[in-house]
């Protein structure tokens, strides 16, 4: 019998060196610490380059719960998996833990990688483990995966079946397609723009300080203020052209002005590390005017009365969207459920059924014409996830009925 013995209290987190370690969870025969939890949040936070400043307080203990809901699910695909004689080939997972330790390392720089290790209390080699237990727990999850998937049959009428069901409503799952507007400034305030940061930059090539220019003149609000500070970033944390400009200079140069959908940005680069590199700059802001932001909704409303004549909302998009990255895949955002919709479209949403478009709705990115997908391809995709998810539910339903759980979040304040 399943002992399942869950407080409602979570864990406060504390610095590492001041806990005493006790068992937060026991899944038959193995155990696991609190040690266990803080070590694998102190390498999700070496790989998302946090501090421990920034990972505190209720971050840090939605993710202390998380991870510990995410090792105890491996345990039991683990206990799964020996039960089916799953085996991971050594081999594929010592590749994988190299590769990743090349990537870490090349990103950061050696010295920036060894000082954060420093600063998580983290060795290589404990790195190395974590990386192996981790690919091998991903690789049994991905083998059980593969496995459920080939046990689950799907047909026509099942999709059907969804589709009557939801008919006239919005579905508690559902996809989501759209096309994004985005006011441009015209062509009179981008030369104004350009005119300025141009400007801008011959002062600082006539010897002016970088730093005190964005202070003054910049209008990026989360940089400007730092004297245009953008700290350390890697490949794909910027907007193309800025990056491109970024990775091509070396520490100390000054870009030409820079165009981006933003504005126009004059970048300085201050240091590099391996793969990643410290800027600043200062943006000059394409602020669309009122008449901009009015030519951007007669567009949407033009391209609605396009699609409500017969017009396909996929093939529009791929034409007319602002949003390239699902422009190009006929405006696809991606699956959603009731209570997790995507917050711009929130209020719009539960108006909505299957097959439906919406008039122009306003977000901080411009304007958009959202779909609720009705596609067969689309249907059928989700009807899988949710005979997927409900089979994955019960084969792990079964392995705990199979094995003794004991789940103790108490809290904790630090003291001996």
């Amino acid at each position: 019998m399943v002992c399942a013995l869950i407080a409602l209290t979570i864990p406060q987190m504390t610095p590492a060196e001041e806990l005493i370690d006790e068992i937060v969870a026991i899944i038959d025969e193995s155990i696991i610490l609190k040690s266990d939890v803080m070590q694998q949040m102190a390498f999700a936070a070496l790989q998302q380059g946090l501090s421990r400043e920034q990972l505190a307080g209720s971050r840090a203990e939605e993710m202390f719960r998380s991870i510990l809901d995410n090792m105890v699910q491996d345990e039991l695909l683990i206990a799964k998996a020996k039960e089916d004689s799953l085996e991971v080939p050594n081999e594929m997972i010592e590749q994988r833990v190299r590769a990743q330790m090349k990537q870490m390392k090349d990103e950061r720089g050696p010295a920036e990688f060894s000082r954060q290790l420093a600063s998580e209390d983290l060795t290589e080699r404990e790195v190395r483990d974590r990386l192996r237990q981790r690919f091998r727990k991903d690789a049994i999850r991905q083998m059980m995966h593969g496995r459920l998937v080939q046990e689950i049959s799907l047909s026509p009428k099942d999709v059907s079946e969804y589709r009557r069901r939801y008919e006239g409503s919005l579905p508690p799952v559902f996809s989501i397609s759209h096309i994004m507007i985005t006011p441009k400034a015209n062509e009179s305030r981008q030369s104004e723009a350009r005119t300025k940061a141009e400007a801008l930059l011959a002062r600082i090539r006539n010897g002016e300080d970088f730093a005190e220019l964005a202070r003054t003149h910049s209008e990026d609000p989360g940089s400007g203020p730092r004297g245009g500070d953008l700290g350390f970033f890697g490949r794909g944390d910027m907007v193309t052209s800025v990056e491109n400009a970024a990775y091509a200079l070396s520490p100390g140069e000054i870009s030409d002005v820079i165009q981006s959908d933003f504005g126009f940005h004059v970048l300085k680069v201050e240091e590099k590390q391996g793969e990643r590199v410290s800027a600043r700059h200062i943006l000059i802001a394409l602020q669309p005017s009122e008449d901009d932001a009015t030519a951007a909704y007669t567009r949407a409303v033009k391209l609605l009365e396009r699609i409500q004549a017969g017009e396909d909302f996929a093939e529009v998009a791929k034409t007319e969207s602002d949003h390239a990255e699902s422009g190009q895949n006929g405006g696809k955002l991606g699956s959603y459920t009731e209570d997790q919709p995507p917050p711009g479209f929130a209020s719009v949403l539960p108006t909505m059924k299957l097959g439906d478009v919406s008039q122009p709705v306003k977000t901080e990115f411009g304007w958009h014409l959202v779909k609720i997908d009705d596609d067969d391809g689309t249907l059928e995709e989700i009807v899988r996830q949710i005979k997927m998810q409900e089979y994955f539910d019960r084969v792990l339903a079964e392995i705990r009925e199979k094995l003794y759980i004991d789940i103790r979040l108490q809290q904790t304040d630090g003291q001996s």
